[in-house]
């Protein structure tokens, strides 16, 4: 699966979702970044990751925002990082306009990985 950087508040979730991408084998380089500030700040001082796990409800820095500001570091360039938005809330219509916004941006409708969901991934 290559590069993983999740981004989460909730340290339990990014422990849970580690647990399970490294029993699924696929923990090769798994960062983790507490909001989308410092998860913007790894991506420009580091190469890009591969995937991307990412909250939208954090503090400092929303997926949102964080999404904005990745857009704007791109800048043109070539994306190959997937992104996928985990979340355990109902967005509304407008927010979810606005993820569909990024081609590259796909939605879980659950803030943990499951095997199932991973094989998915593995498979696109």
């Amino acid at each position: 699966m290559g590069k993983i950087l999740l981004v989460d508040d909730d340290r339990a979730t990014n422990f849970y979702n580690q647990i399970i991408l490294k029993r699924n084998k696929v923990d090769h380089d798994i960062k983790v970044m507490e909001n989308g500030l410092k998860a913007i700040e790894y991506i420009r001082n580091n190469s890009q990751p591969d995937f991307i796990f990412l909250d939208i409800n954090m503090p400092v820095m929303d997926g949102f925002q964080f999404l904005e500001a990745y857009e704007s570091w791109l800048e043109g360039e070539t994306n190959n990082t997937k992104i996928y938005v985990m979340m355990s809330v109902v967005l509304s219509d407008e927010k979810l306009k606005k993820l569909a916004h990024y081609n590259y941006v796909r939605v879980i409708n659950s803030k943990v990985l499951t095997k199932t969901e991973i094989n998915k991934i593995l498979k696109n």
